[in-house]
C-alpha cells in the first residue's frame, strides 16, 4: 500500500481551493507519515480535496439545462452526455471521474482503520476525524450508488447491481459491484456511526467544507429521503434546522444561497460545475425557467441572467471556487416538507414550503401562492413540492437524481437537429460504469 498526504493548510481563503492543491512525495507504509491526529487531519483534507463535478455533468442528462449548440467545443464535449450515451464509443466526451471517488474512499478508510491506534492526539479529536471520515465515506458511497446503481426499489433493491462497495484499505483488489440494497444498507450504518463520533456543531467559515454534527444531520434526512424512511429523514431535517433556520430573503438581500460563506451554508464541499466548459456549455432549459413566476418569484433575476440573444444563463453556480453547496438550509426546508407530505401531514408540509416560499417570492405573490397551495393534498403536494425543488435546488446537482428517484420521465433533447429522447422509465436513467474502469476491473461487468 502506498500514501499521498496533502500539504498542511488546506485552504488559506476557500475561494483559492484548487490552487493549494499540493502533493508532498508518495511515501510506501511504514515510513514516517502519518503518525499522529494532525497528520491525517491533512490526509482527510485531502480526501475532501479530491471532490469532483460529476453530480454537475450528470445534469446534462436531466431536463434543467439546454445545450448550448452555437459552440462547438462545448457541444463535442457535452453532446454525449446530453443526449445520454457516455460510453457510447465516441471520443473526446467529458467522463465522470469514477477513480477521483474511490480515492477519497480509500483516504477515508485509512483514516477510519488507522486513528484508533495513534497515541499523539485526543480522544476528541480522534472521534471527530473517524466520524468525518466516515460521513464523507457515506456521502460518496451515496453519490455513487446514485449515479451507476439502479434507482431505489425496496422490490428489486436485493438484486440490483451498483458499484463496488469499498471498506477495506486497498486500491488494487478488483471488486463486484454491490447490490443497491448492500450500498445502502452500508451508507446508513456509516452515518449513524459518524453521527455518534463527530463532536464539532459547526467549524470557522473557512474550513466549512469539513464534516459536523449538522451537516452529518443533514446527510442523514437526504440518505432517508432516497430509502422512503420518511420519519427518520423528518427528524433529521428537524435536527439540522434546530441548529441552523436561517433563509436568506432576497425581497432585502440579493446575497446568493449557494456562496460557500452563505448562511445557508451546512458543507461547502462540492463543486459541482468545476470547468468552464460545463457553464459555457449550459443554458436554462425552457421547462425549468417556465417553472418561476415571471413578476413574482425573486430568483430567476439572482439566478440567472440574459445573454445578448435572449437566452438564459446561469449565475447562482458560477465557474467559481467561490460556489459550493453539498447541504444548505433551503434544502432542509424541501425534505421536511416532502417527508411531511409522505407522512400524510399536508399543513405541516405547507408550513416547511411556506417558509421557504415567503422568503424567494414578494409579499403579494407569496399571498397568491399560499392561497393556492393551501387546499394541497396527497400526489398534488408532492408535486408542487418536486416543482419548488426544482426551482430553488437548480444547478446544485439535485436534478438528476430527484428525475430518478421520483417519476421517472420522458425528457427530449435536440442539438443541432439531432433529437433523441430517453423514455420514461428509462434504462438509461442509471449511468453505465466508465469503460474505462471496466477494462481496469472486468468484474464491474457482471
Amino acid at each position: 500500500m502506498r500514501k499521498v498526504i496533502y500539504t498542511a493548510g488546506l485552504i488559506g481563503a476557500l475561494a483559492a481551493f484548487s490552487s493549494c492543491k499540493k502533493y508532498l512525495d508518495i511515501v510506501p507504509t511504514g515510513k514516517v507519515i502519518p503518525t499522529t491526529a494532525e497528520d491525517f487531519r491533512k490526509e482527510l483534507d485531502a480526501a475532501y480535496a479530491s471532490t469532483d463535478g460529476d453530480k454537475g455533468l450528470a445534469s446534462f442528462r436531466s431536463d434543467e439545462i439546454r445545450l448550448n449548440d452555437a459552440r462547438s467545443t462545448e457541444v463535442n464535449q457535452l453532446q454525449p452526455n446530453y443526449q445520454w450515451d457516455e460510453n457510447g464509443g465516441g471520443s473526446g466526451g467529458k467522463t465522470y471521474q469514477w477513480r477521483t471517488k474511490y480515492q477519497q474512499i480509500f483516504y477515508a478508510n485509512d483514516i477510519i482503520h488507522s486513528v484508533p491506534g495513534i497515541k499523539e492526539g485526543t480522544e476528541e479529536q480522534k472521534n471527530q476525524l473517524i466520524g468525518e471520515a466516515l460521513l464523507l465515506r457515506a456521502m460518496i458511497h451515496f453519490n455513487l450508488v446514485n449515479l451507476y446503481g439502479k434507482p431505489y426499489n425496496e422490490a428489486t433493491y436485493a438484486t440490483d447491481k451498483a458499484v463496488p462497495m469499498v471498506l477495506e484499505i486497498d486500491m488494487e483488489k478488483e471488486r463486484r459491484r454491490n447490490t443497491v440494497k448492500e450500498i445502502y444498507d452500508q451508507v446508513r450504518s456509516d452515518i449513524e456511526k459518524g453521527l455518534s463520533l463527530v463532536n464539532v456543531d459547526q467549524f470557522e467559515t473557512l474550513n466549512s467544507y469539513r464534516f459536523t454534527r449538522t451537516a452529518g444531520y443533514a446527510l442523514a434526512a437526504r440518505v432517508y429521503l432516497y430509502t422512503h424512511q420518511w420519519d427518520k429523514s423528518l427528524a433529521a431535517a428537524k435536527a439540522v434546522l434546530e441548529k441552523k433556520s436561517t433563509l436568506i430573503d432576497f425581497n432585502t438581500s440579493n446575497t446568493l444561497p449557494t456562496l460557500y460563506n452563505s448562511p445557508e451554508s451546512i458543507l461547502a464541499l462540492e463543486q459541482h460545475y468545476n470547468s468552464g466548459v460545463f457553464m459555457q456549455g449550459a443554458f436554462v432549459s425552457d421547462k425549468l425557467y417556465a417553472l418561476y413566476n415571471a413578476t413574482g418569484d425573486l430568483r430567476p433575476n439572482l439566478y440567472y441572467k440574459k445573454d445578448s440573444k435572449n437566452n438564459n444563463i446561469i449565475i447562482k453556480v458560477a465557474n467559481s471556487n467561490s460556489y459550493r453547496q453539498s447541504f444548505r438550509v433551503a434544502e432542509m426546508y424541501l425534505i421536511a416538507a416532502e417527508a411531511s407530505a409522505q407522512l400524510n401531514q399536508p399543513a405541516q408540509a405547507l408550513n416547511y414550503l411556506n417558509q421557504l416560499k415567503k422568503n424567494r417570492l414578494t409579499p403579494d405573490f407569496y399571498q397568491t401562492e399560499t392561497a393556492r397551495t393551501a387546499p394541497l393534498t396527497g400526489a398534488a403536494l408532492l408535486n408542487e413540492i418536486y416543482d419548488e425543488r426544482a426551482r430553488e435546488l437548480s444547478f446544485e446537482g439535485h436534478r438528476w437524481f430527484d428525475l430518478r428517484r421520483t417519476s421517472q420521465p420522458e425528457i427530449s433533447h435536440t442539438v443541432k437537429g439531432k433529437t433523441v429522447v430517453l423514455q420514461a422509465g428509462d434504462p438509461r436513467y442509471t449511468i453505465k460504469i466508465p469503460t474505462e474502469a471496466v477494462v481496469n476491473n472486468p468484474l464491474l461487468t457482471d
